[in-house]
């Protein structure tokens, strides 16, 4: 059975709210940030070839590429906001400081519901 990858996005949930009682508090936010985004990339390279038949590669590449194709097909916001959570994804997953956990991780998770209810609408 294949992965339903909207469960990261649960798991994103989870551990944004457990967050403020966790002594892993960064932990848990850099995680959520981290899952809202692979939950998002998935959904919508998952879309791309649902709806249009447009293969990615698996590789590094696929994520720019993900972003592309959205982008050729009129969806720009879509591309955009992809782009954003990488760059928080990649930044609670490499920076040793990085400030507004918190926010970052209600937004991403935020953006992560739009995007997908987008993708079922398209």
């Amino acid at each position: 059975m294949s992965f339903d990858w909207s469960h990261y996005l649960d798991l994103a949930q989870e551990l944004f709210g457990q967050a403020p009682s966790s002594p892993h508090e960064d932990a848990n936010l850099r995680s959520s940030i981290s899952r809202a985004y692979y939950a998002t990339y998935h959904k919508s390279r998952h879309r791309l070839y649902d709806k249009w038949g447009i293969s990615v590669p698996e590789d590094a590449s696929a994520h720019g590429k993900v972003r592309q194709e959205f982008k050729q097909k009129n969806q720009k916001w879509i591309a955009t906001t992809l782009n954003r959570m990488r760059i928080d994804r990649n930044n609670a997953d490499y920076k040793d400081l990085t400030i507004n956990l918190a926010t970052t991780a209600r937004e991403n998770l935020r953006r992560a519901n739009q995007v997908i209810l987008t993708l079922n609408r398209l």
